[in-house]
């Protein structure tokens, strides 16, 4: 008997849901953290997830395609949003800004010059004070 209720809750939630319920449990078990989860827990988490990716694409729509009068939303306007927003700074790793290559290669060129820089100068000041 719960067992059919179950899956009738599941079928009814499924179709008031664009994600597919079985890859959004998928993803949550794949955390260690998670323990059982319930299929209102599933329900919940599907239906906030497809609310925050409906306001990531409104707002990255709003700020940036009708300002260009374009009916696309593209990944930049999605990075741009994310970039500009202290509430979607957890989202800079997974939605960075695209660069070109030799642009990324001229920053880890900098960024390792800047390094033995620093290096040196740590050098040279543990040696003035050994003496």
């Amino acid at each position: 008997m719960v067992d059919s209720d179950n899956t009738q809750l599941q079928h009814k939630a499924s179709a008031d849901t664009f994600l597919p319920l079985s890859r959004v449990r998928t993803i949550m078990k794949s955390s260690m953290d998670t323990g059982l989860i319930t299929n209102e827990v599933l329900f919940l988490m599907t239906k906030c997830t497809e609310l925050f990716v409906q306001h990531l694409a409104r707002e990255a729509y709003t700020t940036s395609c009708a300002k260009q009068n374009s009916d696309t939303l593209k990944y930049e306007h999605l990075s741009q949003l994310v970039n500009k927003s202290k509430n979607l700074e957890f989202l800079l790793q997974i939605v960075p800004e695209k660069i070109r290559v030799h642009e990324f290669q001229e920053m880890l060129r900098l960024n390792r010059s800047n390094a033995s820089d620093e290096d040196e100068e740590t050098c040279s000041e543990s040696e003035s004070e050994d003496e």
